[in-house]
């Protein structure tokens, strides 16, 4: 009989592990995934010598709505214009601009990849700080750490959600960047990748960032709790990372 209820035991074990690794799963494909996509407009900026911007439309919490995505090459730099001429745009189709010359705005953004995330991922509204239940990690403020910095103008205030030499990066909202809430309003944002490697973060209508870098924090529907939620972070630098709430 004990041979039987400890078989019992690890069966239920085992069950359990299997609903959680799905959504896990998804998660870390969501997260990789979008790490791969800035990495790829990154190096497609430096290997063009245009501006690339990354828009991204997280839209709300309402199941089924996926992330979408779209990469562009700036060709002339109008974007930031057109997205101030049209800050409540929801796809990159709703984005034109004129410029002074005449030349029609559908030609100026050469789009070269676009896609959108498994729908059962979206974006944690208050961010990894939330996921980590606003603890700082333990190890920020060292002074070991202290000069380390990734970034230009780097704030000398910090979040200390994410671990050194990390923890200056903002983490109190889904996208740090982005306008809108994503309870009652979508998220959405830019970043732009410049080909001298620096990067810049603005909202939906086209105001840049003043931080140094930025986060979005995802986390999967359905189960598996704040843990399960994972954060890309990204600096003015180029320097692209990914943090998971349950091994900070």
């Amino acid at each position: 009989m004990t041979v039987v209820g400890i078989i019992g035991i690890l069966a239920a074990l085992s069950l359990a592990a299997l609903e959680v690794l799905p959504q896990r799963t998804r998660l870390t494909g969501g997260a990789l995934e979008f790490a791969a996509v800035i990495s790829s407009a990154r190096s497609h900026a430096y290997g063009r010598n245009q501006r690339v911007a990354v828009l991204i439309n997280a839209a709300t919490q309402e199941l089924g709505k996926p992330i979408d995505y779209w990469v562009v090459v700036d060709k002339g730099s109008y974007l930031l214009n057109a997205l101030r001429a049209k800050p409540n745009w929801t796809r990159l189709s709703d984005l034109k601009f004129t410029p002074s010359s005449g030349t029609g705005g559908e030609e100026l953004f050469t789009m070269y990849d676009s896609g959108h995330f498994n729908p059962s991922v979206r974006v944690l509204p208050q961010g990894f700080s939330q996921a980590v239940g606003s603890v700082a990690h333990p190890s920020c403020g060292k002074l070991e750490y202290a000069d380390i910095a990734l970034a230009r103008g780097q704030p000398k205030t910090s979040s200390h959600m994410f671990p050194p030499p990390y923890c200056f990066v903002p983490s109190n909202s889904g996208c740090t960047f982005c306008s809108g809430d994503g309870m009652t309003t979508d998220l959405r944002g830019v970043i732009f990748f410049e080909p001298d490697g620096s990067v810049r973060f603005a909202n939906a209508a086209g105001v840049f960032s003043r931080d140094g870098a930025a986060s979005i924090t995802l986390l999967p529907t359905g189960g598996g709790g704040l843990e399960s939620a994972q954060a890309v972070v990204i600096t003015n630098t180029g320097l692209v990372r990914t943090f998971s709430a349950s091994t900070r």
